[in-house]
């Protein structure tokens, strides 16, 4: 029988095989043994030197895995190469191939760990919104002869002249009927004002209402000098602001999804929200429409993709400052509330992550430089990894509490963070030994390297069982078409 000796460096699990360099020589196989693991004795050839050889009338090809001196003669034993010997039937078959080097197909990668550090980048937005205290405009809520509705004070100055003249004024109340009609007013001058609340952001008055002189009831409201009071008597009660905001992503493949990377907007008079990265995916800008009601400090908008005109989120809350006059008052204690629209919301993927995809966290991120997450410890990179990033979807949360005067003195800018987690090593890099996620329907020769597949059946008219079921195994474990 003829063998074909061969030096010749080769992977285990590969598919490779020599057609050249080899020394050829005339054997007997030893007794007891079968075509998978071949045995000679040989005394004039130095087998010894060599690693592999092919057997031309079985059309396979072995390894040498024991070369042992007997009676000053070689023991060569040999065992069966399934993927070099039936390369081209393996190459040809249709299968379901999970992983394969070189695949372009965007699918998150769950078999690499994270880092415990994170990367993070922001981008900003001027809403044209100002917040001042000090420049607030009072709001008015008036009955009165000629003045019934909302009334932007024209200076904040005369807010505590507004009853100064209502001493002189009564003396001239000398019937009943003038009497009676402060009555239907409301009752006294006092309690014709109905309520007083402070806007810290200093609008243009006139743009929302034409001046008048002020009336609680039948007084007129005069200052010190009797001059007389003023207000722009509301008819556009509504500030609306807005813009696009970039997203910074930065990925730009599969790793933007909610496991991977949270993205998170603060909105000013609002706080921070929280958005499901995985379905703004696409998304390079954000739309904010920003509404504040003057009449009653109410501030909501609404959150959209500026590309796909999809909402993401809608927010609420109140900016109004209570002001001490007045009989009857707006509630400005509304709870402000923010409302995550996306399939993105539906899957929690805190307990994988040790919360670093809750918006404490990201807020824990942005002050101190850096997000601690879980250790990366255990038997093997694919199950660990399988743990950490076991869910595509992820947390989305409005972040409650801001309301009220207090917020005049914060930011005025929306601000979008996004905040990513950092694989241990690129896909890059370990594509060529581990591929990349395809899941999906192909041939192994479609690729070269790695390829894993998934219930593997090979056949050949001349392979036996065992080498079957072998093959399918290795198919399955993953190996290197080359």
């Amino acid at each position: 029988m003829k063998v074909r000796f061969y030096n010749f460096s080769k992977r285990s699990k590969e598919t490779m095989f020599p057609t050249t360099g080899y020394a050829e020589v005339n054997l007997t196989l030893k007794d007891s043994c079968d075509v998978e693991h071949p045995t000679f004795l040989i005394q004039s050839f130095n087998a010894a030197a060599y690693n592999y050889f092919y057997i031309p009338d079985w059309n396979r090809y072995y390894f040498i895995s024991a070369a042992n001196s007997t009676d000053n003669m070689w023991e060569v034993a040999g065992t069966e190469d399934y993927l070099g010997s039936f390369k081209a039937e393996i190459g040809n078959t249709v299968c379901n191939i999970l992983y394969a080097s070189g695949s372009t197909k965007d699918i998150p990668e769950t078999r690499i760990p994270v880092k415990s550090t994170l990367r993070k980048n922001k981008s900003d937005l001027d809403i044209g919104l100002t917040l001042s205290y000090a420049n607030m405009r009072y709001i008015l809520g008036i009955t009165g002869k000629g003045s019934f509705g909302c009334y932007i004070l024209e200076n904040n100055s005369k807010l505590s002249e507004l009853l100064d003249g209502i001493d002189s004024w009564s003396s001239f109340i000398t019937d009943n009927w003038t009497f009676t009609k402060q009555l239907f007013f409301g009752g006294s001058a006092s309690e014709c004002m109905r309520s007083a609340l402070g806007i810290p952001i200093p609008f243009n008055k006139a743009d929302h209402g034409s001046i008048e002189d002020l009336n609680l009831g039948n007084y007129p409201c005069m200052d010190g000098n009797d001059n007389p009071i003023k207000g722009y008597k509301i008819t556009d009660p509504i500030l609306d602001y807005g813009g696009n905001i970039t997203i910074p992503w930065i990925y730009n493949d599969w790793r933007n999804i909610s496991n991977m990377t949270s993205v998170c907007v603060y909105i000013p008079l609002i706080g921070l929200i929280s958005l499901p990265s995985t379905e703004l995916k696409n998304e390079l800008n954000l739309s904010i429409e920003y509404k504040v009601n003057i009449t009653s400090g109410d501030v909501a908008g609404i959150i959209k993709g500026a590309t796909s005109n999809k909402i993401y989120s809608t927010f609420s809350g109140n900016c109004a400052m209570p002001i001490a006059f007045g009989s009857t008052g707006i509630d400005t204690n509304k709870v402000t509330q923010a409302a995550v629209t996306g399939l993105g919301t539906l899957i929690a993927v805190n307990a994988a992550t040790g919360g670093a995809g809750s918006i404490a966290a990201i807020m824990e991120g942005i002050e101190n430089g850096a997000l601690m997450g879980n250790a990366v410890v255990g038997a093997g990179m694919a199950s660990t990894a399988f743990n950490i990033m076991q869910a595509l979807g992820g947390t989305a949360d409005g972040s409650a509490g801001l309301g009220g005067g207090a917020v005049c003195a914060l930011d005025d800018k929306v601000h979008c963070f996004v905040i990513s987690k950092e694989l241990t090593d690129t896909q890059a890099n370990l594509d060529p030994i581990m591929g990349k996620p395809y899941m999906g329907k192909a041939k192994p020769s479609d690729f070269s390297g790695y390829v894993q597949t998934d219930g593997f059946q090979f056949k050949s008219p001349r392979a036996y069982l065992s080498e079957i079921q072998k093959i399918n195994q290795l198919m399955d474990s993953g190996i290197y078409y080359t």
